[in-house]
C-alpha cells in the first residue's frame, strides 16, 4: 500500500513518491460499457471515496479487481485518469476556449459523484480564475452551464461554490438570456432555475476559492535524492 498522502505539502507527513502507488494492484475500470482503463488501486482510493468504498470493503469489486461505471462519460473520465497520473494536471492550464467552461463544470460534477474533493477543487479553481479574466462565454454555453448547475451538481446542504459562480454569471447576463428561446424553454424544463437565478441577479461575484495546494506544489515527492543537472551543451565545432 502507498504511504499516507498528506493533506497539504506543508504537513509534517512526507509527500508520496509516485512509484509508491505503482506497487498496488491494477484495477479494471469499465466506463459506460465502452472504454476500459487499467488503473492502480492506491491512486484510485487515495483520490476517490467512491472507489475507496468499493475496493476496501467486502464487495465483489474488491475481490474481482474490476469496477463498472455506467453513469459517466469516458472522455470526461479520461481527465480524471490524467489527473491521477500527472504531477501537474491538465486542469492547471488556462482556459483556451469558452466551451471549456462547460467541460470544467462537468468535471466538477463528476468529481462530486466520484467523491473526489481534490479533483473538484482543481476544476473549481480553474473555472473561477478564468471566469474573472474578462471571460466571454456564448449564450448557448451559458445555458448549458445553468443546466449543469441545477441538474448535475447535487450538493444541497450548503450553497455549492461552483453553482454559485455559474448562477452569478447567468445573473449578470440575464438580459440577453431572456431573448434566447433556449433559455426560455429551459426555465420551463428546470423549475428551480428561475428561483435560483433571482437570488443572484445584481449580486456581487462569489468569493474566490483558494488555490489548491497541488497547483502550488508538486503533488509527488521526487523519486531520487540526487539533484538532476542538465548536461551542458556540446561546444560548437568551427
Amino acid at each position: 500500500m502507498a504511504k499516507k498522502v498528506p493533506k497539504s505539502p506543508l504537513d509534517e507527513v512526507e509527500r508520496p513518491k509516485f512509484s509508491w502507488f505503482l506497487t498496488s494492484s491494477v484495477i479494471t475500470v469499465t466506463v459506460a460499457k465502452s472504454r476500459i482503463f487499467y488503473l492502480h488501486s492506491d491512486l484510485l482510493t487515495a483520490e476517490s471515496e467512491r472507489f475507496s468504498n468499493s475496493l476496501t470493503g467486502q464487495f465483489k469489486e474488491a475481490e474481482e479487481k474490476a469496477i463498472d461505471i455506467e453513469d459517466e462519460d469516458p472522455e470526461l473520465f479520461g481527465f480524471f485518469v490524467e489527473y491521477l497520473y500527472r504531477d501537474r494536471s491538465i486542469l492547471s492550464r488556462d482556459v483556451q476556449h469558452y466551451s471549456e467552461y462547460v467541460t470544467l463544470a462537468r468535471l466538477y460534477a463528476m468529481g462530486e459523484r466520484l467523491m473526489a474533493p481534490k479533483f473538484k477543487a482543481y476544476s473549481l479553481w480553474r473555472f473561477t480564475q478564468s471566469l474573472r479574466g474578462n471571460a466571454s462565454i456564448s449564450d448557448e454555453n451559458i445555458c448549458e452551464l445553468l443546466r449543469i448547475a441545477c441538474t448535475e451538481i447535487t450538493e444541497r446542504r450548503r450553497e455549492d461554490p461552483m453553482r454559485a459562480q455559474i448562477l452569478w454569471y447567468g445573473g449578470i447576463n440575464i438580459t440577453k438570456l431572456q431573448k434566447l428561446g433556449m433559455f426560455r424553454q429551459m426555465l420551463c424544463d428546470v423549475p428551480d432555475l428561475g428561483k435560483h437565478l433571482c437570488l443572484w441577479v445584481s449580486q456581487s461575484q462569489p468569493k474566490l476559492p483558494p488555490m489548491p495546494n497541488e497547483l502550488q506544489y508538486q503533488k509527488f515527492e521526487p523519486e531520487s535524492e540526487y539533484p538532476y543537472n542538465a548536461p551542458e551543451a556540446a561546444p560548437k565545432v568551427e
